[in-house]
């Protein structure tokens, strides 16, 4: 078990530098959660490609359903351009109840020469129905520079 920790936190450290040492020019990665208040759900977003221009890939978002309530969770983005405009994606559904998570991988391209993706916004709701009970938010700024 000294193996696995010791590997772990030289991973760590080598990730947070790499992460720290990416230039404009270059792709870096991000990751961001939240969890309502109370607890009900939690989500997270895991972005393995975030240039400072164009496409951004290897995104995975993961949902959690945190409570026997009855309620339903969801989850979703929004990209923030440089030039202002936010974009909201539709919500994805965890429809499976207390205990479950689902897990998605998918990616954002900003349409337009000069629309370049400088912030990434999570979101994570519990619902009933159509009617949010509660709500969640965690914003991600591009480490690239944008």
């Amino acid at each position: 078990m000294k193996k696995l920790a010791k590997f772990s936190l030289l991973t760590g450290g080598a990730l947070l530098f790499s992460s720290l040492a990416v230039g404009p020019a270059s792709a870096a990665t991000a990751y961001g959660s939240c969890a309502t208040s109370p607890l009900s759900s939690s989500g997270s977003v895991n972005i393995a490609n975030w240039p400072y221009n164009g496409k951004v890939t290897g995104i995975n978002l993961r949902l959690y359903d945190e409570k026997p309530d009855g309620h339903h969770v969801r989850i979703r983005l929004a990209e923030r351009w440089t030039t202002g405009k936010m974009v909201y994606y539709a919500w994805r559904k965890n429809m499976d109840g207390y205990g479950t998570y689902k897990s998605w991988d998918t990616y954002m391209n900003p349409t337009g020469a000069n629309n370049k993706i400088s912030g990434i916004v999570l979101q994570v709701a519990t619902f009933e129905g159509e009617t949010q009970l509660q709500f969640c938010e965690k914003r991600l700024y591009n480490p690239g520079g944008a």
